[in-house]
């Protein structure tokens, strides 16, 4: 069963996400009250709590609500959980502006991959993923952080894989792996995709047929040769959904960068080329962050 939503809690996010992307201005209460649809009084007492946290400051001249000093202390015990994040993130937007693609951080677990920081181009394509989406590692999901995950890791999730796919299923591995940088595409039957959304947007949504559907998708995904390419062909073009990179401390991915080119096809010499650079970023990347964790 999904979790009940909590409208207050959700406020609270909306309001945060837009004051840090509101260029310092700030907002007035009649401000917030808009943004959130909110009446002004609920508004003054949720402001209030904020204000006594320090999550929030209010210029006394302009009336306008900032955000606060304490979310610095807050940011940077976010930042010690994640070093790599820390020595990413020029890097991410040098990418990003050099290759025109979006550059995702995915921090990595054994059973997920999380959205942790992304740089947006306005040359990308795909949509905008919120900081916190989580992609479970489910075949043939997660096959870019299992090339590089160790050979445990690798046998259990090929073991889930049907028995006739899971010797190009490791052939793949293999390559991203030699070539420092995994390739996804754009495969899933559009037909289907459509199905599935007119089911999802349906007042009377029945979660067998969702599992079913899901299932037959997962099964097509799992089946179709290029999703998960061994080789690129220089003179083919190509949908590229995504190019993978790890950075890698000692032999764990500490995190995993993504570029998301543009929706229109690229040629697979594009694509290599793409690669390259994402993959002699994240090297420098690794070798960085073990030699600071080294030093420390």
């Amino acid at each position: 069963m999904a979790p009940r939503p909590s409208p207050q809690t959700e406020r609270v996010v909306n309001l945060f996400e837009h004051l840090a992307g509101d260029g310092n201005g700030g907002m007035t209460l009649a401000e917030v009250s808009r943004h959130l649809n909110v009446h002004k009084a609920s508004c003054h007492s949720m402001l209030s709590e904020l204000l006594k946290a320090g999550w929030l400051l209010r210029d006394p001249v302009r009336k306008t609500y900032h955000l606060g000093p304490a979310l610095v202390r807050l940011g940077r015990e976010a930042e010690n959980r994640y070093p790599a994040l820390v020595l990413a993130r020029s890097v991410m937007a040098e990418l990003s502006a050099a290759t025109g693609a979006h550059c995702i951080a995915f921090s990595v677990s054994d059973e997920y991959s999380t959205v942790v920081d992304q740089v947006r181009s306005p040359h990308g394509g795909g949509h905008p993923m919120p900081i916190g989406t989580q992609f479970p590692h489910r075949p043939p999901y997660g096959a870019s952080i299992v090339a590089w995950a160790g050979p445990d890791a690798e046998e259990r999730w090929l073991a889930a894989l049907p028995e006739d796919v899971r010797d190009r299923y490791r052939q793949a591995l293999a390559a991203a792996k030699q070539r420092g940088y995994a390739v996804g595409l754009h495969i899933l039957p559009d037909l289907r995709l459509q199905e599935l959304a007119q089911i999802v947007r349906s007042a009377e949504v029945r979660s067998t047929r969702l599992s079913q559907l899901a299932q037959a998708l997962t099964d097509e995904l799992i089946h179709q040769e290029e999703w998960f390419p061994v080789s690129l062909d220089p003179d083919r073009t190509y949908d590229v959904s995504h190019i993978d990179s790890p950075i890698l401390e000692g032999s764990r991915v500490a995190l995993m960068l993504s570029l998301v080119p543009s929706a229109e096809p690229v040629s697979g010499a594009a694509v290599t080329r793409l690669g390259a650079q994402l993959s002699s970023a994240t090297r420098r990347l690794s070798a960085a962050l073990s030699g600071e964790s080294h030093a420390t």
